[in-house]
């Protein structure tokens, strides 16, 4: 009896495993129909792996993206593939484990993008300021539930060469943003790493409203330029120069409705 089982269970890992080899992604793709939030163009080769020429998410465009399942998984009850793209301008690479229990990893993710790029791709109003620079982003463990809520995430995010466009443009410099979840909200520690303006501190963001509080230390430092100086006063600033201890609220998606209290 017992052997009957192992015989019975090892032919459906070699079913499902010749599935996965041979099926074509096109196919696969088909089958899906509309629960498949996106679009996918010039697919080729099959589920184990193959590539894509252009795959659209909420009108967000992905090209060249390849996947290769690593086969250990099947033996897991799981599906886990590497995968990378091309970003209009830039690149992303990592690995996404889908599991019996519903549940997306996503796994050593590395996105790396124009800041204005992923600014767009975030925001659901645009910004009065065009935001410049590069963003290097690496996630450790990014974890969905089955209906898309973000249920765990940590990872580091590098804007490189910052800079804010704004009738002129305004030099920053280089910073970092640790994340890390606490239960339904995201902890994000700002650090300056080497720029003309400092902004130091923490801040709690609610994902699915987009409400967002913190606390910051800011200040323009040797070098800024006066333009700078003379612009962060105008948003009503007094004293750059010196360490602004400012306590802020607001919502990503209506950037011009922060607020800030110096403390």
């Amino acid at each position: 009896m017992t052997r009957r089982i192992v015989l019975i269970v090892l032919f459906l890992l070699i079913f499902l495993a010749g599935l996965v080899m041979t099926l074509p992604a096109s196919h696969a793709w088909n089958w899906a129909g509309g629960s498949v939030p996106g679009e996918a163009y010039g697919l080729r080769g099959t589920l184990w792996e193959g590539q894509a020429a252009t795959v659209i998410v909420d009108g967000h465009r992905l090209d060249g993206l390849r996947w290769e399942l690593q086969a250990s998984s099947l033996l897991r009850g799981e599906l886990d593939y590497m995968i990378s793209g091309t970003l209009a301008d830039g690149r992303v690479r990592g690995r996404v484990r889908a599991g019996l229990d519903g549940r997306l990893r996503v796994e050593d993710l590395r996105v790396s993008a124009s800041a204005d790029q992923l600014v767009r791709m975030a925001s659901e109003r645009p910004l009065p300021l065009q935001v410049g620079g590069q963003v290097d982003a690496y996630f450790q463990e990014v974890i969905l539930t089955r209906d898309g809520t973000l249920e765990r995430i940590q990872g580091l995010i590098n804007w490189v060469g910052g800079n804010v466009v704004f009738g002129e443009t305004y030099d920053l410099g280089d910073y970092a943003v640790r994340l890390d979840s606490r239960g339904q909200n995201l902890d994000l520690e700002l650090v300056t790493v080497d720029a003309l303006l400092r902004v130091d501190g923490t801040a709690s963001l609610n994902p699915i409203s987009g409400q967002v509080t913190g606390e910051v230390i800011f200040q323009t430092l040797e070098g800024a330029s006066a333009d700078l100086v003379q612009g962060i006063r105008f948003t009503g600033l007094p004293e750059p120069e010196a360490e602004n201890h400012i306590r802020f609220s607001g919502n990503i998606n209506n950037p011009m409705g922060f607020r800030g209290e110096i403390q």
